[in-house]
């Protein structure tokens, strides 16, 4: 399938709703950024209203996470009552440079 390859900064989200129907799982992998959360919260908006009163968590543990969309999404989660899943030791955490600073090259 033509574009099946995500790039690493590219984010991906995936909503598990587990077997028995008390979890759902919004479940993110690439990079999050504050502009990339823009378009995750009417995810998660979305998936909680539509969950029925079930428990609703974003598991980022596969993403990699800027440190001030980190401060962010701490703040969205505690307003809105929605648990986040990081890898445990945070490792996932970092200070990438802005989309626009980031320069790639090819060796010929």
């Amino acid at each position: 399938m033509k574009g099946n390859t995500l790039a690493s900064d590219k984010l991906s989200v995936v909503v598990r709703v587990d077997v028995d129907g008390e979890q759902i799982q919004i479940a993110a992998t690439g990079r999050v950024t504050t502009l990339s959360l823009q378009g995750l919260y009417p995810v998660v908006q979305r998936t909680k209203s539509l969950g029925g009163g079930l428990g609703v968590e974003m598991d980022l543990s596969q993403a990699t996470i800027d440190a001030d969309a980190l401060a962010q999404l701490t703040t969205y989660a505690e307003l809105h009552e929605v648990p986040v899943r990081l890898q445990p030791d945070s490792g996932n955490v970092t200070a990438l440079p802005a989309r626009e600073l980031q320069t790639t090259s090819r060796a010929a």
